[in-house]
């Protein structure tokens, strides 16, 4: 299990996506002075005070990491886990594009600037390499069924 790469893969992952449930992904700095912090809990001000939770958000980044590591432990099941593969990468590109679209959002409602953190990169990187584990399952699994032939 341990062995296969796609398990190392899929451990990034899940390591990569439990760090984006602690701390913020992106910061708003309004020209009062005012800093906004996007993250797992949602919206907050500057003491840590939650203006509004995002719900769909946090669901999708608790997700993440909990079906990573569930796919490792499906390598005897390769189709269920290709399959838990692809969403998790769904899932990592729903988290760019729901992070894209709540910061398009708050910059229309007040002129904020964007101040990207290190952690902002993190779903891009993720869905890379559950992309990557998909390909070596697949490659797996193509491999297992050349055996079957030869029998």
């Amino acid at each position: 299990m341990i062995q296969r790469i796609q398990t190392l893969f899929l451990l990034a992952v899940a390591i990569l996506s439990g760090l984006l449930l602690t701390g913020d992904l992106i910061s708003l700095n309004t020209e009062g002075g005012t800093v906004f912090s996007l993250g797992f809990r949602g919206l907050t001000e500057n003491g840590g005070e939650v203006i509004q939770r995002i719900w769909p958000l946090a669901v999708i980044l608790a997700l993440v990491p909990v079906l990573a590591l569930v796919a490792i432990f499906f390598y005897k099941k390769r189709s269920l886990q290709m399959r838990l593969t692809m969403l998790v990468l769904l899932l990592s590109l729903g988290t760019i594009i729901l992070g894209a679209f709540y910061i398009l959002t708050f910059d229309r409602k007040i002129d904020v600037t964007v101040v990207w953190k290190i952690k902002a990169v993190f779903p891009l990187i993720c869905s890379i390499l559950a992309w990557l584990a998909n390909r070596a399952i697949l490659k797996d699994e193509i491999r297992v069924r050349s055996y079957d032939r030869l029998r």
